[in-house]
């Protein structure tokens, strides 16, 4: 009854499903919210969704009809970060973004950190399909709050702070009054060299969030002696990291924005650009604490010290993708939830990739030098943001011409 017929391969596919259509349902909810002007109708429509397919994924008696649920679940669950980023742009103002956007990756990260606990625990003492049973009933919770207390918050007047072109401008209107609904429209904003850069860069360096996650559990319990049912407890250092980075880099964007405003006394004069000023010292502590932990697991190190380091890494990488992430919408204001979605979905897109090459490159290098390859990318990566540092403002005032 609690168990499918299935492979690893399988397993392994199942879980690329679920990120193909989580990034592919961003994309197409990012471009119906502003083509029809609204945020709260996709909350509306996606939470009875996953409602429904948790349902399905918790009745399912084959692994087939699981992946089909899983797979129109991600479409669903996919709205939730595009959307909220969206709601957050249109309701806070410059200098209250940075810590507001902080708070939100704050709760999403909490959730990741919950999520495996919790689901351990479903599935050692109730089985797995009371995931998805309790799933549903937090979904339907959720849905009467939105349904209740969620404003829509869509401002189609929303003024732009970085200048975005008039040609884009124009087409936003274009397409919301003739309502013609096309989800690859997000894509568009790849043609801004500032974005298409910015979303390169944090792809690569959120990728040192996922490596480890593939790491621990498959060498940590016979390096370390950790147990199954201990393993999960592991992860919470990693997710300490990045709740505070989270915070921290939330509450130092909104400080740089607001010194900019004090030092020239004008909201028009502030470039976006002027965000990325807190993001240096992550981009020399990130690829360093990373060296620093592969080097110390071959070594044998106390697994303290390689908590310890592993929760510095993630708190560094969310100061960066805290960072980014405001900037780019900053840039994108009118287009906040498109922005958004393109940044996750070619993050999700890197993501997969990761997935298949880890394996093969832990063997073929070991994890000290997988973890300097990887950091060594990371260090010639960061000429990337550094170039959107002083050519952002040059090559959005070239597509404004």
């Amino acid at each position: 009854m609690f168990r499918l017929s299935s492979t690893r391969n399988l397993c392994n596919i199942l879980a690329a499903v679920f990120i193909f259509f989580t990034g592919f349902g961003q994309i197409c909810w990012a471009a119906f919210s502003e083509t029809f002007e609204t945020r709260r109708s996709v909350y509306l429509i996606c939470m009875p969704l996953i409602l429904i397919t948790c349902v399905i994924c918790a009745i399912t008696p084959n692994i087939w009809l699981l992946m089909v649920g899983r797979g129109i679940q991600a479409c669903g669950t996919s709205s939730l970060v595009t959307i909220g980023s969206g709601i957050i742009a249109d309701i806070y103002e410059l200098t209250e973004r940075g810590s507001a956007y902080g708070n939100f990756y704050l709760m999403y990260t909490f959730a990741i950190l919950l999520g495996p606990l919790l689901g351990g625990y479903f599935t050692q003492y109730f089985g797995w399909r009371y995931v998805f049973w309790y799933l549903a009933i937090l979904s339907g919770i959720v849905y009467i709050a939105i349904l209740l207390f969620v404003l829509e918050t869509f401002n189609s007047n929303n003024s732009n702070e970085s200048n975005e072109s008039d040609v884009e401008g124009s087409q936003i209107k274009s397409s919301t009054s003739r309502k013609r609904f096309n989800p690859f429209l997000p894509f568009k904003l790849l043609r801004y060299p500032n974005i298409t850069i910015s979303v390169l860069y944090i792809s690569i360096v959120y990728t040192f969030v996922q490596i480890p996650l593939m790491v621990v559990p498959k060498n940590f319990p016979e390096k370390y002696g950790v147990s199954t049912s201990t393993l999960g407890l592991l992860f919470i250092p990693s997710g300490i990291g990045l709740m505070v980075g989270s915070f921290v880099g939330g509450k130092c964007n909104d400080l740089v924005i607001k010194w900019e405003k004090n030092k020239r006394n004008d909201d028009d004069l502030i470039q976006p650009e002027v965000r990325i000023n807190c993001i240096w010292i992550s981009t020399i502590l990130v690829p360093v604490v990373y060296i620093l932990f592969g080097w110390s697991f071959e070594s044998g190190f106390h697994i303290s010290i390689l908590l310890v380091l592993w929760s510095l890494g993630t708190f560094g990488i969310q100061i960066i993708f805290n960072t980014i992430s405001t900037y780019l919408v900053d840039s994108n204001r009118s287009r906040s939830a498109s922005v958004s979605a393109v940044f996750h979905c070619i993050r999700l897109f890197v993501e997969a990739i990761n997935s298949i090459l880890e394996a093969p490159l832990e063997e073929y290098l070991g994890i000290m030098w997988m973890f300097t390859l990887f950091s060594l990318i990371i260090v010639l990566s960061n000429l990337l943001i550094i170039a959107v540092f002083f050519k952002g403002r040059s090559w959005r005032e070239k597509m404004d011409k």
